[in-house]
């Protein structure tokens, strides 16, 4: 969001109107450790409202700041609007960038629905690695349930998951096709099918997708 959001524009022109600083309005708003107190108030300037270090700073921050009850509300109420339509725009790129993207695509179904070790499954590449069917999209669409099937039969069991139950073809982003293991069509859907992606931490740093595959 490129513009300061409601809340953040309303304590720092109050901050400004009573002439205090971060330090003195965490003082104010009864921090004893004024470093924790000023990272607490940029967190809800920045749009954290709902965890309880938020919970913290806007609790009496109409006092705090010498304004009605009403204005703080307002303020916030507005703040969540403007996040949610944010949101809605940054969904709607999202969707718009894996539509231009998007190609047809096949994965395995399998009996077990969660990988028995998520981390693993996660470290060694994910559902790109295990589930993921590989398509010559040059040949016609007609052919990738064929081409899915093949694959499928010769892979009866899938590490992390057990025995292979039938496939899934995305033809299009609103047209997905799952068959059972003879290749006969048990499901259509309405959209493509997308596995979950899991991504892996060291502390705080994400496995880039190269040491993921690394194993």
């Amino acid at each position: 969001m490129g513009d300061q959001l409601p809340i953040s524009d309303l304590i720092e022109n109050r901050q400004k109107q009573l002439g205090l600083g971060r330090s003195e309005l965490a003082l104010r708003r009864g921090f004893k450790n004024i470093s924790k107190g000023i990272r607490r108030i940029d967190g809800v300037c920045a749009g954290d409202l709902n965890s309880p270090a938020a919970r913290m700073v806007l609790t009496n921050l109409p006092a705090a700041l010498e304004v009605e009850k009403d204005t703080v509300e307002n303020a916030l109420h507005t703040t969540r609007e403007v996040m949610l339509e944010a949101e809605r725009q940054a969904e709607a790129r999202r969707e718009a960038a894996w539509r231009e993207s998007f190609k047809p695509s096949a994965y395995l179904v399998t009996k077990g629905k969660r990988p028995s070790s998520i981390t693993l499954y996660g470290m060694t590449g994910g559902a790109e690695r295990w589930l993921k069917i590989p398509l010559d999209l040059s040949k016609a669409p007609v052919t990738y349930a064929a081409q899915a099937h093949e694959f499928a039969k010769r892979t009866p069991q899938v590490t992390f998951f057990g025995r292979t139950t039938g496939f899934i073809v995305n033809y299009t982003p609103d047209h997905a096709v799952r068959f059972d293991l003879d290749g006969n069509p048990v499901e259509h859907f309405n959209r493509a099918y997308i596995l979950e992606q899991v991504e892996v931490f060291v502390g705080k740093r994400r496995l880039p997708e190269r040491r993921m595959f690394a194993i």
